[in-house]
């Protein structure tokens, strides 16, 4: 009799391997990368007045086609304040341009 020899055959397990490990680790990565891509936000100093609120500091100074509540949120962000924070007078808050 003839013996039996088993006979090696290329897989696509590797290959398989190989793509789902590239797919796991830079498509997150690539996705990453796009957040901090846009153009940079140029900020203005403002000092606060007796009476200010985000809502009207950001108000006086958009224009009319932009939206105040964004520009409003970016405030808040920009400042590390939380939404109902109470502002003080003399205090110097970032507002963007």
């Amino acid at each position: 009799m003839y013996p039996y020899r088993r006979k090696s055959r290329a897989t696509l397990i590797p290959l398989i391997q190989l793509l789902s490990l590239v797919l796991v680790f830079a498509l997150p990565a690539m996705w990453v990368s796009r957040v901090y891509t846009s153009s940079p936000t140029h900020y203005s100093r403002v000092i606060v007045r007796p009476g200010d609120t985000v809502w009207s500091l950001v108000a006086r100074r958009v224009g009319p086609d932009a939206d105040v509540n964004e520009a409003a949120d970016q405030v808040i962000v920009a400042n590390h304040l939380k939404a109902d924070a109470q502002l003080h007078p003399g205090e110097v808050l970032l507002v963007p341009r």
